[in-house]
């Protein structure tokens, strides 16, 4: 499976649904695979699978303890992974464990999305990669094993999220993730590619990254890409609550487009105001006349009339169109501007540790 910006969500074996420029799969004959040691372990698992993508921070450092009967599977390709989905859910299928990072994650859920069929296994979050926001959210240790996550499986430690569907208009198959970001969180998260070169991980990276951001944002010149925003119409569904008396729609020069389906953020920065469940989106007009005050008040949850007055938008939605230039970023991926439909998806099963 593709790491970093540079993949192609796949919803059959040929064609592209996303596609990112030049963004390509493993290459053919890439069977790297991560170094994998067999542990004691007790009970049977052979309806489990460990999906590891071999690419990932943690995995190239460490590699995985796995119990005897559980198999582990790489794939180099979304292709090759849709395909081994499909072979594991004829046989019999109850657990996914990922272990990687966030977009191994969006591509497990992406590529099974109508292979499940109602029959969704419960999934397993391993923080393996550099940005692992879900894990957080999860309150998966940093350090979990594949152990770990079995036990707490076999216990019936379990939570639910629903995925943010993410559907390019006119061409009807989503992409699966849980946070997704326009405006200048794509110039922040190239900018975290630097900090993973540095070795910063998690929520380092996401600290590094921020404060990158405000430093460009506060700092650069008036006709600034980090101060001028991108071109956004953003449209909720009927269903939309807004906060605050947030507008409904939205068309012009959008600082930043967040949405997320998690519950905690990296950092336990409260950006969408008090933790709850559901699809929760944030926009910032551009530009900003206050940036530094703005800022502090979404990063410490401040939610007051106040940030509508200052152009900041906080809504509660189901559903939402949008429409933005500068493409945006799926858990850790940048994908090309366009028209696209954002959905709370259906709820899935999270196992704990």
């Amino acid at each position: 499976m593709a790491g970093g910006m540079n993949g192609t969500i796949y919803d059959d074996c040929t064609r592209p649904l996303f596609t990112f420029d030049g963004g390509v799969d493993a290459a053919p004959g890439d069977r790297s695979e991560p170094a994998v040691r067999r542990v004691a372990a007790h009970g049977a698992f052979s309806r489990v699978v460990v999906i590891a993508n071999p690419r990932s921070h943690r995995n190239k450092r460490r590699g995985l303890d796995v119990p005897p009967g559980v198999r582990v599977e790489s794939p180099r390709t979304r292709p090759e992974l849709r395909r081994l989905l499909a072979e594991l859910v004829r046989d019999g299928l109850d657990l996914v464990i990922v272990a990687g990072g966030d977009g191994t994650v969006r591509d497990v859920l992406t590529c099974g999305a109508d292979i499940w069929l109602g029959k969704e296994p419960a999934i397993g979050v391993l923080p393996c990669g550099k940005t692992n926001a879900l894990a957080l959210d999860l309150g998966v240790p940093d350090d979990a094993s594949i152990a770990q996550m079995l036990e707490g499986w076999q216990a019936g430690r379990e939570t639910a999220r629903s995925p943010i569907e993410i559907e390019r208009v006119g061409e009807g198959k989503p992409v699966l993730g849980f946070l997704f970001g326009g405006g200048i969180f794509v110039d922040a998260t190239q900018m975290a590619q630097t900090t993973h070169r540095w070795g910063a991980v998690n929520n380092l990276a996401v600290g590094m990254s921020i404060a990158g951001a405000v430093m460009s944002t506060l700092f650069g010149k008036a006709n600034s890409p980090w101060r001028q925003g991108k071109a956004m119409s953003v449209r909720y569904g009927a269903d939309a609550r807004p906060r605050h008396g947030a507008a409904l729609s939205t068309t012009g020069q959008v600082l930043i487009l967040l949405a997320t389906t998690m519950e905690r953020l990296p950092l336990g920065i409260p950006v969408f105001g008090e933790e709850r469940a559901g699809l929760k989106v944030l926009t910032v007009d551009a530009p900003q006349r206050n940036f530094l005050r703005s800022f502090l008040r979404i990063l410490r949850g401040i939610d007051t009339p106040a940030l509508e007055r200052d152009g900041i938008h906080r809504v509660d939605a189901d559903e939402l169109h949008v429409d933005l230039e500068g493409g945006f970023i799926l858990d850790g991926e940048q994908f090309p501007e366009g028209e696209y439909l954002l959905r709370r998806g259906k709820p899935l099963r999270f196992a704990l540790t």
